[in-house]
């Protein structure tokens, strides 16, 4: 591919997200697959073989696929690749339930917990072999983007798109700052957040009318603060939870009068954010009635969409200044990654096949990298990044990769959503009263811990 096709054009990007915005995240259902051969069948010749390939990347996301695999097919003509859109509603139901019968589609979109809870039991392929058959140098991917897909030291799938920039970056508002007559600002530690954040907070008897920041209010928040004043969930061998140690409960501590005493109450914050979840122009970010935010990296091309002339700047999430160990980092791969897999019941002449459709993907930088690219995403592979197209749309882009280079892959078992289930409930207690903050997670980590026991009892 020329390196124009792969350059990212600022008016395709908007075009293109504005697409996104007016349709949706996910296509209708796919059509259904076609049933398998019998199991006396002769093996079918390469020219016969197909790739049944589930994923969510509906509405505009679905053309730019169909792109990859023409040209996929054109460099592999003995493989064909159906691009079967999955809905969300009930989507980790219906993998389940494809994993389970006798013919699963041979390539799967899956979230990294999942890619965890399928090797865990056995129902997909490790991928190290195809990896060093085919000289796959795995240095390419940030280590915390590669790192998310190893389950007992064997890899299962490769990243695409980046499972890091979601919980690192702090964005600032700075017409917000500037009409108010002040310096351009991005906080840097706890307290500071503190200082904006009571500066700019305006209530009145019905709740709050511009928000200074939110630290949030549940357990993917807290895990996020935590890491940010020298915290853990998990002991490096997984057999314990430490989220409940002194730092755990100075970070729910921090957030619990952070969200009393400036922004008057978890529900008062729960009110002012009531509505849909994906962007919309409604939302307080567009509208100067917030001036910090702590988004993921697609909010870059919803601000295209929705506000493109706002002044802004980003730096890392704020650390706690007062913990000498604490350090700004990010969390990749504890509430979302994107992985694929090749299923364990995808018959041997057709594993192969699967594994080149896998890789080209994930690891190959004129498809997988060309695909974020069109979107204005970041890339698990680092050289994607370094595209001058990226800045050219994104004035703060060496600050995106910043991120993604200080994130890390927290290590997470396969029930680690019950885990995060006990921890929701802990800090909805802390939140709402009912235990302080200590208690609260003192009772989530006992029940944790009974959780990660029973797993690994098991285990064996």
């Amino acid at each position: 591919m020329s390196n124009d096709s792969r350059t990212l054009n600022r008016r395709t990007l908007l075009k293109l997200l504005g697409g996104v915005a007016a349709t949706g995240m996910v296509a209708a259902c796919a059509p259904a697959v076609a049933p398998a051969t019998g199991g006396g069948a002769a093996a079918p010749a390469q020219a016969d073989i197909t790739i049944r390939f589930w994923n969510v990347w509906g509405a505009a996301r679905e053309e730019l696929m169909n792109q990859i695999i023409a040209r996929f097919e054109e460099k592999n003509p003995g493989i064909k690749v159906q691009n079967l859109v999955q809905p969300f509603e009930r989507r980790e139901e219906n993998l389940f339930t494809a994993l389970a019968s006798g013919d699963p589609p041979e390539v799967l979109m899956s979230s990294r917990a999942e890619v965890l809870r399928f090797a865990n039991d056995g129902l997909i392929l490790p991928i190290d072999g195809y990896v060093t058959a085919n000289n796959l140098d795995l240095s390419r991917f940030y280590p915390s983007e590669i790192g998310n897909f190893y389950w007992k030291d064997q890899l299962y799938s490769m990243p695409m798109p980046t499972g890091g920039g979601v919980t690192s970056l702090t964005l600032v508002n700075y017409d917000v700052l500037r009409a108010a007559g002040k310096a351009d600002q991005v906080p840097a530690t706890w307290a500071e957040l503190e200082e904006m954040a009571k500066e700019f907070t305006e209530t009145d008897d019905k709740g709050i009318v511009k928000i200074g920041a939110t630290v949030g209010t549940g357990a993917s928040d807290f895990f996020a603060w935590l890491y940010c004043n020298g915290g853990s969930i998990y002991s490096d061998d997984l057999s314990k939870v430490t989220f409940d140690n002194e730092q755990g409960v100075q970070t729910l501590e921090w957030m619990v009068n952070f969200t009393n005493e400036i922004n008057g109450g978890v529900q008062n914050v729960t009110d002012f954010f009531a509505g849909p979840g994906e962007a919309t122009e409604a939302q307080p970010w567009y509208n100067d009635a917030q001036l910090v935010n702590f988004p993921n990296v697609s909010i870059f091309f919803h601000m295209q969409t929705y506000k493109p002339d706002m002044q802004w700047d980003m730096g890392l999430r704020p650390y706690n200044a007062s913990n000498a160990d604490a350090k700004s980092q990010g969390l990749s791969g504890e509430a979302f990654a994107w992985g694929y897999v090749v299923p364990n019941a995808v018959p041997e002449a057709r594993r192969e096949a699967a594994f080149k459709w896998l890789q080209e993907i994930t690891y190959e930088e004129e498809s997988g990298g060309w695909f974020v690219m069109q979107q204005g995403r970041p890339s698990p592979i680092k050289a994607v990044n370094e595209d001058p197209s990226f800045s050219e749309v994104n004035p703060h882009w060496d600050k995106v990769l910043q991120s993604l280079e200080s994130d890390v892959s927290v290590q997470i078992l396969p029930i680690h959503a019950q885990v995060r289930d006990a921890v929701t409930q802990g800090v909805q207690a802390a939140f709402f009263g009912d235990a302080s903050p200590a208690d609260a997670l003192a009772q989530a980590a006992q029940q944790a811990q009974g959780i990660v026991d029973d797993y690994w009892s098991r285990e064996g």
